[in-house]
């Protein structure tokens, strides 16, 4: 078993952790390259490290950011705030290690979305796809299809395609609903629509998803929180599954115990 590590250390927290976690590598296990220097050591950058499993400390934002970068198994401890994404904390470090070395967990593959613009793939999303308008206060008209079918003209602030793992996201505040993470769906959540008729629509994930702007309004498409990508509004967005997935790994994972710990109170 070959353990990687990477921490975020621009969170409050991080650094402690990472120490406790380089007192339990062994020799073959691998560091990232910033995550190195803070120790005097050599690392490798994140795309081209190689590891059975990449412990990543941080919040849910750098879980998503790593999972741009790499198809690794990822396994999160978290130093941010919420960590709904992350699997454990600071204080079971000893026996996350031990877990791991031991082969006592699973690895859990959750659907990611693939974005095109104009036929151009950009980066896939783990938890959503946002359009939105690229001015506060700006309502947008965005016609929706799904597959052959005409969904219609949804008047919002934006439109929101997420996975059941980003379904206890940014679709959640939107108003979607919260999808048990063993379906295979991807959910279209408009934002801040105007109107009484516009839903959260829930489709199969082999759904391919098609979506323009009337009148070529400027917005703005953003994956995960971490990439934005400007839109002249005559652009062709198609969504869909992509071939690849997000590799999660899982000791005693319960979603709903989860949910109800992170997300009320």
């Amino acid at each position: 078993m070959r353990i990687g590590l990477y921490a975020n250390m621009e969170l409050p927290g991080s650094l402690r952790i990472a120490k406790s976690c380089v007192k339990l590598l062994r020799r073959g296990d691998v560091m990232e390259e910033e995550t190195a220097k803070r120790f005097g050591r050599k690392g490798v950058s994140l795309s081209e490290l190689d590891a059975d499993v990449l412990i990543v400390i941080g919040g849910d934002g750098t879980m998503l950011k790593t999972f741009m970068s790499t198809g690794m198994p990822l396994l999160g401890i978290n130093s941010g705030n919420v960590g709904f994404l992350t699997e454990s904390r600071k204080d079971t470090l000893p026996d996350v290690f031990s877990r791991l070395r031991n082969g006592k967990f699973r690895i859990e593959e959750k659907l990611k979305v693939s974005t095109k613009i104009d036929g151009r793939a950009v980066q896939d999303a783990v938890n959503e796809a946002v359009v939105h308008s690229s001015s506060i206060g700006k309502v947008r008209h965005f016609e929706i299809s799904v597959g052959r079918n005409r969904v219609g003209l949804v008047r919002s602030d934006g439109i929101i395609v997420s996975t059941p793992t980003g379904s206890t996201s940014y679709s959640l505040s939107a108003g979607g609903p919260i999808v048990d993470p063993s379906a295979s769906v991807i959910l279209i959540s408009p934002l801040a629509p105007y109107g009484i008729s516009s839903r959260p629509i829930v489709c199969g994930a082999d759904s391919d998803i098609r979506l323009r702007i009337e009148g070529e309004r400027q917005c703005m498409l953003v994956i995960d929180g971490q990439v934005e990508i400007g839109l002249a509004g005559n652009e062709r967005l198609e969504f869909s599954s992509a071939s690849s997935r997000a590799r999660f790994v899982r000791f005693d994972f319960d979603f709903y115990r989860r949910v109800h710990s992170k997300l009320t109170g």
